[in-house]
Formats: structure tokens, sequence, C-alpha cells
């Protein structure tokens, strides 16, 4: 068996795991995860822009440049927003100081539920991850020299990524929407 790795493949991997661990916690914790996935988005975007602009220059990034073998400022800030970010989303995921309650809703609603906020949950934190890779922020916006170029290889190598990048506006408005949609409705009593 010939089995060729590429950017689809591991895109695709990525978010099956999401779609089953999503499955693991529920669909209330997947709420939870979504949440935590807004707030850690713009608290890592935060976070690496603050370090970049505090540190740009200095001999302690020059250092951590040479440690962990990265070319510039640049991909060290979008290397930190990764793994800020990727923190933030589990430790709201398992220590978040907030609940999501759904309501019980019928058996074959609730899956169907279960399975739409698995691929939404998956599509947010890899689109966000997208988002870092380009070298766009959500908070101070993004340079045109330098928004895209990481991802314009991947990008060009993987109908997934290339998918997602287009629609990225529906993977950060839907999971949002459904949730304000479900909660209106649980307040009604209609779940």
């Amino acid at each position: 068996m010939d089995i060729r790795l590429s950017w689809d493949l591991f895109v695709l991997v990525f978010f099956i795991v999401i779609v089953a661990y999503s499955f693991i916690i529920g669909r209330d914790n997947t709420l939870k995860v979504i949440l935590g996935t807004y707030v850690a988005a713009l608290a890592a975007d935060a976070t690496g822009n603050l370090f970049g602009s505090y540190f740009g220059g200095s001999g302690f990034l020059k250092e951590i440049l040479k440690f962990a073998a990265l070319g510039n400022e640049d991909e060290a800030v979008i290397i930190l927003k990764v793994l800020v970010f990727v923190a933030l989303v589990i430790l709201f995921a398992v220590r978040g100081a907030f609940a999501v309650q759904t309501g019980n809703g019928s058996g074959f609603g609730k899956i169907i539920l279960s399975v739409l906020y698995a691929v939404m949950s998956a599509g947010l934190i890899i689109s966000v991850i997208l988002v870092f890779v380009s070298g766009v922020s959500f908070v101070g916006g993004g340079s045109p020299e330098t928004t895209g170029v990481a991802l314009w290889d991947i990008y060009n190598n993987s109908k997934i990524v290339k998918s997602i990048v287009a629609n990225s506006y529906w993977w950060f408005a839907i999971p949002a929407l459904a949730f304000l949609i479900q909660s209106f409705r649980a307040n009604r009593g209609e779940e």
C-alpha cells in the first residue's frame, strides 16, 4: 500500500480527530469547546502580537529563533500564537469556569446536533489555525507583505485547505449562530 503524506491527509486526520473527540466529550462540552475557541483565538492572537511587539529584535527572541530553528520573527510569533491557542482551547475545555446545558431533546435530534456541533468545532479550530499560519491577526489585521505567504504552499497543494480557507467566514460564523439559535429554542422550552 502506497500512502503519500499530504496536507490534505494531515488536515483530514486532524478534522476527524477533533470530530471524534467531540463525540467523546458530548454535545454540551463540544459547545464549551466552541465558545472557548472564540475566546482562545482572540487571546492567542493578542498574546502573539504582544510578544512580537515587546521582544521583536531583542537578543532574547534571537536566541529563541536559534533554539527553535526558525527563520524569522514572524514565524516565531505564528508558532507562539498556535501554541497558545491550542493550550487555551484545551484549558477552556477541561477547566473552563462556565457550563453549557442544551437540554435533553429527542434521540435522533440529539445525534444530529452532536454531529453538527462536532463538525463545526473541527472546522472552527482548523480555520483559526490556518488564519494564524497565514499571518493575519484578528486583533491587528495583517500586513499585505506577510499575509498568506506562509499558507500559500499549503493552499496550493491541498484541496481541503483551499476549501476551508474559501469558506472560512462560514466556519467562523455558523457555530456562534447555531449556538445562539439553540439557546433561543432551549429558553422557549422547544428542545
